[in-house]
């Protein structure tokens, strides 16, 4: 009932789309169809259906909805256009396909989520047929141009990495989290060869076999290996790379065809599997048959790449990527992730002072890309997302030059080595980056860069917190209230008067991990989880600004303190651990009396659901600011034991110690109805550790 009533407005929205954008589109990316011209469009009354909708629970954060929705369209619309001078329609046009919709992050006001993703995992099923001169004459050409075209311009719009964002609260700080999700990782596919294909090539002139080549396709990706002539035992060698944005539910497509000059190529086989899988297994080598056909199977070997913030694993990497590039020069060791926010201060025509319609080209290595025209300003603001494979950060360079487009004149250019990002926090940077060769000696672009180094090893250190960071709870306070006031107070004055620049959010718990920048004694507005009661000593403070007790900061066994902070949530029946910092911790590395610190954590007696925070470098007051959640219900709770182990992270090879201290909290005392923040003392047996009760507010 929805979908029939807002369909004669989806109608007009697309034909707008269609006539204003895709169709330049379609001119500029096909030598054949740069006189191609839509004449009418017509979605017609029939609206898509809905076979199905799953709405799923596995690998889903708790402040989002993923939905899955069958999406059937069999419509009766009348599409005429136009192409080297021939006028031909479409009819019977029929579309299926898997779309996600996507809310988040959940919010405690109407419409209770910030924004809606929309998206097909894979690229969907087309079929139509051709109406006019192009029906009459029977042009096969034709028919899979246009159906090319057409593949390309959906995938181009909605089919991963590309998806439609509507934002549902305009002040929702956390919407770029929304537009520039982080990717899962990326996969390294080798189309190694195939055996037993069917002889394509029979005939009176033809020797009875095939010419085979294969195409891989994931979401709007495509890649192609060479063609080896004359075999039915092709053996390619080709090795792709492909970033995945969705690994529970993208597809890897393959069609082995064969290579008919003059005429079009002869689909001899296709077969398909889940991304999930390698992504699970880490390596996959398969032999898949070929569907549709009597005999033939393909040999595919897969490799999935975390994605890393440890710049120390790059060098590494490197060599990895060294030994392997004597099968193919083009592997990469690493991801670059750039986000062109806007730009500032750009210049005016000379002699009219009118504005510009600018757009950026931005480059790396061989793969170029274009943002959007932005018409008649000097203040433009693009919030693009571009995506570059590095063969190596300390030798490339990224490239951005800003054009305007009526003149078609470069009014500055910019270059970033990728070496830089190497030592900046988290290999991220986000400023404003002056243009040089540009006629306004203040014209600025803001980018957010962001470098992730490619690793086959999981570490959750360097990994899980990354895939935390991606979807947090924030809250929706003003602007106001939401900048950080040490950030604020640290920044240039131009980038103060900045329009541009998502700002600093608050952040609290959500399911595994992630750091408490502040915690106050106010619910703010849209805020989704409660924070600490006001009672808690940590009222109105900075996490990171906790004193630590001024007596005794090395714990009544010298191996030091642990401060953390726990409460109970009755409507999720979790217990909520916050694990602010350790003092004093007892030296542990040989070499510089430091040590590596990282916690364990288990909820006794139960040792299966196993907690783990970051490890921190070279030091033996670490502070980690990170929350936890254990499922338990509320009746059990006093009869469960928390355990803390502080260890330090160290090689196999080493003669550095490992553990560092315990400490074993009962539960049995716990006030459920709100947080309180204590101070325990490490104790240094690991096998006889003696249970302490939290204190109550007599001892306190």
């Amino acid at each position: 009932m929805i979908i029939d009533q807002v369909w004669p407005f989806i109608g007009d929205y697309v034909r707008d789309l269609l006539m204003t954008s895709i169709q330049e589109k379609i001119q500029t990316s096909h030598a054949q169809a740069a006189s191609f011209k839509f004449l009418k469009i017509d979605l017609g009354d029939i609206p898509p259906r809905i076979g199905s909708i799953k709405v799923n629970t596995k690998n889903v954060k708790r402040d989002e909805i993923y939905m899955d929705i069958d999406l059937m369209y069999g419509s009766d619309a009348d599409i005429e256009m136009r192409i080297k001078g021939m006028t031909m329609g479409i009819k019977d046009l029929h579309v299926r396909g898997e779309l996600r919709v996507i809310m988040r992050p959940l919010i405690s006001r109407m419409p209770l989520f910030g924004g809606i993703s929309v998206f097909f995992l894979n690229n969907p099923t087309l079929d139509f047929n051709l109406t006019g001169i192009a029906n009459a004459i029977d042009m096969p050409g034709l028919s899979d141009m246009v159906d090319t075209i057409i593949q390309e311009q959906i995938a181009a719009l909605m089919v991963l990495p590309n998806r439609i964002d509507v934002p549902m609260v305009q002040d929702l700080a956390s919407l770029a989290r929304l537009k520039y999700p982080l990717p899962d990782g990326v996969l390294r596919i080798h189309v190694v060869g195939a055996k037993e294909l069917i002889k394509a090539d029979v005939g009176l002139m033809k020797k009875g076999l095939s010419d085979p080549y294969a195409v891989v396709r994931m979401g709007a990706y495509k890649f192609k290996t060479h063609v080896i002539n004359n075999t039915i035992e092709p053996t390619w060698n080709s090795i792709f790379e492909t970033i995945v944005d969705a690994k529970d539910g993208q597809l890897l497509d393959i069609e082995v065809r064969d290579e008919d000059p003059g005429s079009k190529d002869d689909s001899i086989g296709t077969t398909s599997l889940p991304i999930s899988t390698a992504a699970e297994k880490g390596t996959e080598d398969t032999w898949l048959p070929l569907e549709d056909v009597k005999t033939g199977r393909i040999n595919l070997k897969l490799e999935w790449m975390y994605l890393s913030k440890n710049a120390l694993i790059l060098e590494k990497t490197i060599k990895e990527m060294e030994l392997r590039n004597k099968l193919s020069n083009d592997l990469s060791c690493c991801l670059l992730m750039v986000n062109l926010d806007s730009a500032r201060e750009l210049p005016r025509a000379k002699k009219t002072m009118s504005e510009p319609s600018p757009y950026v080209k931005l480059s790396l290595g061989q793969s170029k890309f274009e943002s959007g025209i932005k018409a008649d300003t000097d203040e433009p603001r693009w919030e693009q997302n571009f995506r570059f494979l590095v063969h190596n950060p300390n030798l490339q360079t990224l490239e951005l030059e800003v054009w305007e487009s009526k003149s078609k004149t470069r009014i500055g250019n910019l270059k970033v080595p990728l070496k830089n990002l190497l030592v900046e926090p988290d290999l991220i940077v986000d400023k404003f980056y002056n243009l040089v060769n540009s006629p306004s000696p203040k014209a600025q672009v803001r980018m957010r860069l962001c470098l992730r180094v490619l690793t086959s090893e999981y570490s959750q250190a360097d990994i899980e917190e990354e895939e935390e960071e991606e979807t947090p709870v924030e809250t929706l306070e003003s602007k106001e209230s939401s900048v950080d006031p040490v950030a604020q107070q640290s920044a240039s004055p131009a980038d103060k008067t900045a329009k541009a620049g998502p700002a600093v959010v608050k952040k609290v718990e959500v399911v595994k991990v992630e750091k408490v920048n502040k915690v106050s004694s106010k619910l703010p507005e849209g805020q989704l989880i409660p924070p600490m009661d006001s009672s808690t000593p940590i009222k109105d403070s900075d996490v990171r600004q906790r004193k630590s007790p001024s007596s005794n900061q090395g714990g009544l066994y010298g191996r030091g303190r642990i401060q953390i902070t726990l409460r109970y949530s009755t409507q999720r029946q979790n217990l909520v651990a916050v694990v602010h910092k350790c003092v004093n911790l007892i030296p542990c590395d040989t070499d510089d009396n430091l040590a590596d610190p990282y916690i364990k954590m288990y909820l006794l007696p139960d040792k299966s659901n196993k907690k783990k925070t970051t490890i921190i470098k070279n030091t033996l007051n670490p502070v980690w600011d990170e929350t936890f959640e254990f499922p338990v219900k509320q009746a059990d709770l006093s009869s469960k034991t928390l355990e803390f182990s502080i260890k330090n992270d160290t090689s196999f090879y080493t003669s550095n110690k490992k553990f560092i201290g315990i400490a074993q909290i009962e539960l049995g005392n716990m006030d459920q109805t709100k947080a309180a923040t204590h101070w325990f003392d490490l104790q240094p047996d690991e096998d006889d550790c003696k249970p302490v009760s939290l204190p109550s507010e007599t001892d306190l």
